[in-house]
């Protein structure tokens, strides 16, 4: 009986409310379930399940008790979005081995990438990380899908990459430090960058008079690639057009990478034979529309026109002229526009990342070559009224000089005045010259616009 009472009394004791004053507080390792229980009891291994889910970030990846992964390579420090990017890991590739990411960016804001957006693959001899010797041909690379919204303007964020062990959880764990950029920012960036540029060119070319209406009318592009003959210039705009396209398609590599991409062979091509057709167009303006030396001495010497260089008369130019020559419409200048537009579309459409390996086909390469080749032999072999007024002054000029040799032979000593060399010299000479003159002038102010006053239509006797 005493047995049982005691075995009574303490199971009473065992079993009866415990003092708070005088119980001790429970241990942190029975207040919190270890992690090893959250294991057992939530998680669950597959092969394509990734084992963080929403909320376990900070004890599944960032408290540091996973063990730590291989070396994280990139070509930059900028992570770029907006599209596929490839990351390097520092560990041999395994077949089906499943690599997870999550970017924690420095506000605190933590973005776990879509199980889609992550794909793992061997790292090839063609991958830029292997050119550059950040990675081997036989380590890891891992493609992370990167949406726009974890960017926010270059700010710093932490890159962890992971598998996923058998227990369920994250098997090692790589971290860097990077700085995200927005693929929108740096988009609207490159389109501001190149609006202004384009706004100040224009400026700077713009008319004499400096109104502001004539600022905006500058900024027609047919007025900013003018010719020397006031007409639009369609090598020239293409010119700009391809230089505008590959330095936005740079530029935007540089603000989302931090890097300069290469230009393939291809676009340096087409860059040189709009280049050359410019520069041969204005060649074969130059030899078309310019005064001959001698003509342009003998008007500076009459008085015709002044030392000064005569200012382009931008009005004339209009979208017309880049597909006509003279007033027909020219099959070969729409051809060659045509096609710089659909290669330019091209260009935009494969974005920097095709810029280094951008090709064109020889063939559409060929005819883009014979349009500027045309283009340049119609300049050539047009007549222009520049042509007929240099001819005129030949004419004109020795019109005078059998004036004035007449009367010098009639003397046979230099001559005091004008008028001594008309009474001199035939009636007819003087006469032939004075109606070749009015002529002639009559011609120049129409090309010109400038205006002969009448005492410089008489011929000199020195």
């Amino acid at each position: 009986m005493i047995a049982i009472g005691i075995a009574w009394a303490t199971a009473a004791v065992s079993q009866a409310p415990s003092d708070p004053a005088t119980t001790p507080p429970p241990s942190s390792a029975s207040a919190t379930p270890s992690l090893s229980n959250l294991e057992r009891r939530a998680k669950v291994y597959s092969t394509q399940r990734n084992c963080v889910d929403p909320g376990e970030e900070r004890t599944e990846l960032i408290s540091g008790i996973r063990p730590v992964g291989d070396t994280i390579v990139l070509n930059s420090l900028f992570l770029p979005t907006g599209g596929r990017t490839d990351v390097g890991v520092k560990a041999a590739y395994v077949d089906k081995t499943r690599y997870f990411a999550l970017i924690k960016s420095d506000s605190g804001k933590f973005s776990l990438l879509k199980r889609q957006d992550v794909s793992t693959r061997g790292a090839r001899e063609t991958d830029e990380l292997v050119k550059n010797g950040l990675l081997s041909a036989d380590e890891t690379v891992v493609t992370l899908n990167l949406d726009d919204s974890v960017a926010s303007l270059w700010r710093g964020a932490d890159l962890y990459l992971y598998t996923c062990a058998t227990t369920g959880s994250p098997a090692r764990v790589s971290r860097i430090h990077v700085h995200v950029s927005s693929y929108k920012a740096s988009l609207w960036i490159t389109l501001a960058i190149l609006l202004a540029l384009y706004v100040f060119v224009a400026y700077l070319v713009r008319r004499t008079d400096h109104t502001l209406l004539s600022f905006v009318r500058s900024l027609d592009p047919v007025r900013l690639t003018v010719g020397p003959d006031g007409r639009a210039s369609l090598s020239k705009l293409q010119v700009i057009f391809f230089t505008l396209i590959v330095f936005g398609l740079i530029l935007l590599l540089a603000l989302q990478t931090g890097n300069l991409t290469d230009i393939s062979g291809t676009v340096v091509t087409l860059l040189g034979i709009n280049g050359l057709g410019a520069t041969i167009a204005k060649g074969a303006d130059a030899k078309r529309l310019t005064i001959s030396p001698e003509n342009r001495a003998w008007l500076l010497r009459k008085g015709w026109m002044s030392s000064s260089t005569p200012d382009i008369d931008f009005t004339k130019a209009r979208w017309a002229d880049l597909f006509t020559t003279g007033r027909e419409f020219d099959v070969y200048r729409f051809q060659s526009f045509v096609f710089a537009i659909v290669v330019g579309l091209t260009m935009i459409a494969g974005g920097f990342t095709q810029l280094s390996a951008f090709t064109i086909p020889d063939t559409i390469l060929g005819i883009v070559g014979l349009s500027q080749a045309v283009y340049i032999g119609g300049k050539l072999v047009v007549p222009t009224e520049t042509a007929d007024l240099n001819a005129a002054l030949d004419n004109l000029r020795n019109e005078e000089k059998r004036f004035r040799d007449a009367a010098v032979a009639a003397k046979k000593a230099p001559l005091a005045s004008l008028q001594e060399a008309i009474t001199l010299s035939s009636a007819g000479t003087y006469s032939a010259y004075m109606d070749r003159a009015r002529g002639v002038s009559a011609l120049f102010e129409s090309q010109t616009g400038v205006t002969v006053p009448s005492t410089a239509l008489e011929p000199s006797f020195t």
